[in-house]
C-alpha cells in the first residue's frame, strides 16, 4: 500500500510563522498531504516542584500552545490529532510521531535573528537537518513562498540520492516543476571528469524531465547560484543529507545563507 502524505510543521510561535504555515498549506493541496502542526512546550518547571504542580504547570503550557496552533491553523484542519504538542526533544518527536501509513515531509522555518546566527553552536533547525530520517523542508520565513518551477539538485558521487525521498518530491511538485537542474560545486583541487560521469548519469536515469546538468567552482559558485536563484523565480533547492553542502563548514554556510536565506529559496534535504 502507498503510503500517504503528511507534513508535519514545528512551529515555534515566532515572528512570520503565518509565512511557513501557509506554504505547509499550499504545498499539502499539490502533493495530497494531511498537515500536522508541532510544538515543543518549554517545560519550565522549577527543579524543587511537586508532582502534582509540575503537571499543572505543564497542562498550562500545553493549552496555552494549543490555543494558539487553532488560531494558526484558521480552520484549515479538522482533527484533534492535526496538533501535536509535547515537552519532549523535537527528535524524539518526531519519531514517536512516525506512523507506517504516512510518508512524512518535516518543515521548518528559518529566520535571520535566529537560526542563521546560531547554526554553527546548534539550533533545531540543524539538528532535524541533519539528524532526521524524514524528509525536511527548511523555508525563510520574511516573505511568503510560492509552490516551486523549478528544483536546483546538488549532488555529488560519493553522496547518492535517497531514491525514495527524490522519487516523493518529483511525484509530488510533478505538476509545478517545469525545470530541473543537476549540479556539483567542486574545490579547485577536485578533478572534473567523474563529477561529470555522474551528472551525466542522473541526467539520463531522470531525461523525461529533460534536467540541465552544470558544474560550479567553488570560487564563482556562491555568486553565479544566488543570482541564478533570484532569477529563477519559485525554485527550490535539493541536497541530500551528509552531503559535503551540508556537513563542511564552509559550504554550509554557502548553502544556508546565501543560497537559501540570501536567496529566499526554500531547501529539501533527502535523508540518507
Amino acid at each position: 500500500m502507498d503510503k500517504r502524505n503528511r507534513i508535519l510543521v514545528l512551529i515555534d510561535f515566532s515572528e512570520n510563522t503565518d509565512n511557513l504555515i501557509d506554504f505547509a498549506f499550499s504545498l499539502a493541496e499539490t502533493i495530497n498531504a494531511k498537515v500536522v502542526l508541532v510544538h515543543k512546550i518549554p517545560g519550565l518547571v522549577p527543579s524543587m516542584t511537586d508532582e502534582m504542580s509540575r503537571r499543572e504547570i505543564l497542562k498550562a503550557e500545553i493549552n496555552e500552545a494549543s490555543s494558539k496552533l487553532r488560531e494558526l491553523a484558521r480552520d484549515r484542519v479538522y482533527s484533534d490529532d492535526s496538533f501535536q504538542i509535547s515537552e519532549k526533544p523535537i527528535l524524539t518527536l518526531l519519531r514517536d510521531l512516525k506512523l507506517p501509513q504516512y510518508f512524512d515531509w518535516v518543515f521548518t522555518g528559518l529566520k535571520e535573528g535566529g537560526v542563521l546566527r546560531r547554526l554553527f553552536i546548534g539550533s533545531t533547525t540543524l539538528s532535524v537537518i541533519e539528524e532526521s530520517d524524514m524528509l525536511t523542508v527548511t523555508v525563510p520565513t520574511e516573505t511568503k513562498m510560492n509552490l516551486p518551477e523549478k528544483l536546483l539538485v546538488g549532488v555529488h558521487p560519493n553522496y547518492p540520492l535517497n531514491p525514495e525521498h527524490f522519487h516523493r518530491v518529483l511525484k509530488g511538485l510533478e505538476n509545478n516543476v517545469k525545470n530541473i537542474e543537476f549540479f556539483t560545486i567542486l574545490k579547485e583541487d577536485e578533478a572534473e571528469q567523474t563529477t561529470r560521469e555522474h551528472l551525466l548519469k542522473l541526467q539520463t536515469e531522470y531525461k523525461s524531465f529533460e534536467p540541465d546538468i552544470q558544474v560550479y567552482r567553488s570560487d564563482d559558485a556562491a555568486s553565479t547560484l544566488s543570482d541564478k536563484m533570484k532569477l529563477s523565480h519559485n525554485s527550490i533547492l535539493v541536497l541530500q543529507q551528509g552531503s559535503r553542502s551540508l556537513t563542511d563548514k564552509l559550504f554550509r554556510k554557502f548553502t544556508i545563507n546565501e543560497l537559501v536565506y540570501r536567496a529566499q529559496t526554500p531547501l529539501i534535504v533527502l535523508s540518507k
